[in-house]
């Protein structure tokens, strides 16, 4: 049997059933296989938590560290940048005298830059995300919920202007003031609510030029509509970051024996025989998904970063600060 399409049959199916085990497709009274939950569900479980979420993701925010990007150059801000000598014709009032009179030069004390950037945030509802392959692990949109919030407190704290994407196209809502966090949660759980309807990744003409755009998301789209979406973006002048967010089931896939895999987005099912030679194809084809994905992402204009539901969620959350423009660096 081909097995190309592997790395996007994996995000939606799971094991449910070995031999002498009953071959249920589904949980009762939802149709949908174990450890897959509706949007519906998901919105209603996730608002019951908001905000104990919100102060996770302000711990996360914290622990990762925060601080206004160096902008090094001179102009309108609060922040100490340099001395500079003063230039025949300067104003009185811009030398700092005190500085000046350790010597017999005069000297201007200059403040940093500090403009903001626009950064937009985007989380993919998809049926693809709400699925995980063990009760010990959150599922894959509830990860993505968790990281969106705290990447916007992480950003926030650094002065930038956050907005979130709309589903249907609208203008991005800005995301400011002390409630900005409970602002965004609720817009992401009605977004959450309207997942049938939903696209998985954001309408181009909605994203603002010359902005920068996060998408929490599994990354599991065909290869044609990422690199359609990211040529959009480049030429708005939009620099595009996947966190990709996956189950460590979609990696390794650690089933044995005959295996029955039930569709989440399709009527799909197919009874495979979990061998070492399967497990090695998929390896192979998982592979390559990764490094197409890398491709693409690093075409558009940023590194791709890869983050396993089963690890801590700062490990993401450093990644996106390293990255330039991201946390610290120009």
């Amino acid at each position: 049997m081909p097995l190309s399409f592997f790395p996007r049959l994996a995000s939606r199916f799971r094991q449910a059933a070995r031999p002498a085990a009953p071959a249920t497709g589904g949980t009762a009274g939802t149709g949908l296989p174990h450890n897959a939950v509706s949007a519906t569900a998901l919105a209603d479980a996730l608002a019951s938590r908001v905000p104990a979420l919100i102060v996770a993701a302000r711990r996360i925010a914290q622990n990762v560290g925060q601080g206004t990007h160096p902008r090094r150059r001179a102009g309108q801000g609060d922040e100490f940048w340099q001395y500079r000598q003063a230039v025949p014709g300067e104003s009185a009032t811009s030398i700092d005298w005190r500085q000046s009179a350790r010597g017999d030069r005069t000297f201007v004390r200059e403040r940093e830059a500090q403009t903001p950037h626009t950064i937009c945030i985007w989380c993919d509802n998809s049926a693809s995300m709400r699925w995980r392959s063990g009760d010990g692990l959150p599922l894959k949109a509830e990860r993505a919920f968790l990281l969106a919030l705290a990447s916007a407190a992480m950003l926030l704290g650094q002065g930038e202007q956050v907005r979130l994407l709309s589903v249907d196209g609208a203008p991005p809502l800005r995301l400011h003031g002390h409630r900005a966090l409970e602002q965004m949660a609720q817009a992401l759980l009605a977004a959450l609510r309207a997942a049938p309807d939903a696209p998985d990744l954001p309408p181009p003409a909605s994203l603002p030029p010359r902005s920068r755009v996060l998408l929490f998301g599994d990354g599991l789209y065909p290869a044609q509509k990422l690199a359609a979406f990211l040529r959009a973006a480049v030429a708005r002048q939009v620099t595009c970051t996947l966190v990709q967010v996956t189950d460590p089931a979609e990696a390794h896939l650690p089933y044995e024996g005959h295996t029955r895999f039930t569709g989440l987005e399709d009527d799909t099912v197919l009874q495979l025989d979990a061998s070492a030679d399967l497990r090695h194809a998929y390896a192979t084809l998982w592979a390559r998904h990764q490094d197409a994905l890398r491709t693409l992402c690093q075409a558009g204009g940023s590194p791709m970063v890869s983050h396993m539901t089963d690890q801590l969620p700062e490990k993401a959350l450093l990644a996106l600060h390293a990255l330039p423009g991201m946390g610290g660096r120009p």
